[in-house]
């Protein structure tokens, strides 16, 4: 019989072995049977045997990539895996099974060069590398690290660190099974079959990155998640906070007014017992004076429970200070104040605006907001104030539900002083600057007298790098009249 032929039978019968060995001390595998494990035995030998009779005709890439496949089906159906888990546990167990083939192989070099005399193609010495090699994949799997399997393979869920580093194993053991198969047969390793192995590692690595760049965009839309579910955790607990000192609040103001509330119901049940014993005069004067006390009770009441509700903050202690205070301007005034920040206000003061300049802008428009209301005979009394991005460009817009700009004051503003209200207090020396802070921002005043909401009227401060002087009015034939100075105005 032909002794190659016997010793590559032998051979393969050991990688195969080794390989099946490997796989299921990977995962750990603990339910064997023994039916089972005879199949799989005997399939290894049947595939030695088939692998070293086409050994000569078949170049071994095809080989080994045939076999690698059908362990993969065979393995991971045993096992109950899905296929793309098995392909990379099959992969790591035919790294095991030839770096453990190597290893014997230079054992078994080093005991035939101390024994010269032994002939190197008998099949002893194929069972003994064989042996060494079982011996070696047992030893490794005897370790404290990996006595249990590896841990990594036996986790359920799939995540992104995971799927790399699955994916870098794979490309490694691709790469060390064409290096090992270029060293052992140089010279059957042919342009042909470099090429071919070539374009699977190039289809293998596409199916890669295009899982990745999947995986990618998931990651990216989940860190997103977990930053929207941070800020709403934030402003959750934030009302949280600002509703227990509420209540706080609450129940610190009924437990001073509670006598008191005692004290004037007394008062109330001894007038009416006296009612008939009282003249008119008296009982009015009487009636008057507990009226008085009790307004004076409610109104002192309503005080010391009223609370602001908490702005959003922009994490620019200034910017919220003059919030702040514009904020209880407002409540002065019975004005509702809103605040929404939705874009970094950190980048618009880096690139456009001054702080210094912002503070002022922000004093001197929501300023001029209140007055107007404080004119309006409209019910609804509220000022929005809102930083974000409209057209791709940062922007701050104030809405209001006051009076509208009178004509002339729209033509005069930042010209000279400018106000609808300059007997009530009004210099329109606010506008001066805010057109004079524009001009050095580049950016464009927008006023937008259709808002289609409760709002009469807003200001937008858009940094558009344009300069442009913008009115959206029903007015716009009116205003185009009086506009004698012939002021360049865009009006829609």
């Amino acid at each position: 019989m032909n002794l190659d032929l016997i010793n590559t039978f032998i051979k393969f019968v050991g990688i195969n072995i080794t390989l099946c060995f490997s796989y299921f001390r990977i995962l750990n595998h603990q339910q064997y049977s023994i039916l089972k494990n005879i199949i799989i035995f005997t399939i290894s030998v049947a595939l030695a045997f088939i692998e070293s009779i086409v050994t000569p005709d078949v170049s071994s890439v095809v080989r080994i990539t045939i076999s690698y496949i059908v362990y993969c089906f065979i393995l991971g159906n045993y096992s109950n895996i899905h296929f793309s888990k098995s392909l990379i546990i099959t992969a790591l167990s035919v790294c095991f099974s030839y770096i453990a083939y190597f290893i014997s192989s230079l054992f078994a070099s080093m005991l035939l060069a101390f024994a010269p005399h032994i002939d190197y193609k008998s099949p002893i010495i194929s069972l003994l590398l064989i042996i060494i090699q079982m011996i070696i994949i047992l030893l490794f799997f005897r370790t404290k690290r990996f006595k249990n399997g590896i841990p990594f393979f036996k986790i359920e869920n799939t995540s992104n660190k995971k799927y790399f580093i699955s994916s870098c194993i794979l490309i490694l053991n691709i790469i060390l099974i064409f290096l090992y198969l270029g060293m052992q047969n140089p010279s059957n390793f042919s342009l042909k079959y470099f090429t071919m192995s070539f374009c699977l590692l190039l289809i293998a690595l596409f199916a890669i990155f295009i899982e990745a760049f999947i995986l990618y965009h998931k990651q990216k839309l989940q860190t997103q998640a977990l930053k929207d579910y941070e800020k709403e955790l934030s402003e959750t607990k934030q009302k949280l906070e600002t509703a227990i000192n509420e209540k706080q609040k609450l129940v610190k103001s009924n437990h001073e007014f509670y006598h008191r509330q005692e004290a004037l119901n007394k008062k109330l049940d001894d007038l009416m017992r006296q009612q008939t014993s009282l003249n008119s005069t008296e009982f009015s004067e009487e009636y008057a004076n507990v009226l008085d006390r009790i307004n004076s009770l409610s109104n002192e009441y309503s005080i010391k429970t009223k609370s602001l509700p908490a702005l959003v903050e922009t994490n620019i202690v200034e910017i919220d200070d003059m919030l702040s205070y514009m904020q209880s301007e407002c409540d002065k005034n019975n004005i509702e104040f809103i605040l929404k920040v939705d874009c970094n206000l950190n980048f618009i003061l880096e690139n456009y605006i001054s702080k210094s300049q912002l503070e002022t802008l922000l004093g001197d428009l929501i300023r001029n907001a209140i007055i107007a209301i404080d004119h309006s005979s409209n019910d609804y009394k509220s000022i929005m104030v809102i930083f974000g991005i409209k057209d791709e460009a940062y922007e701050l817009c104030i809405f209001d539900s006051g009076i509208p700009f009178e004509i002339n004051t729209l033509l005069n503003l930042g010209l000279q002083p400018a106000s609808t209200h300059t007997n009530e207090g009004g210099t329109g020396i606010g506008f001066i600057t805010t057109f004079e802070t524009i001009n050095s921002c580049n950016a464009s005043f927008i006023i937008n007298e259709n808002t289609n909401s409760n709002y009469s009227k807003s200001i937008e401060i858009k940094f558009d790098n344009k300069h442009e002087y913008i009115i959206i009015s029903d007015r716009k034939e009116k205003i185009t009249e009086l506009n004698q100075s012939n002021r360049k105005i865009i009006l829609k």
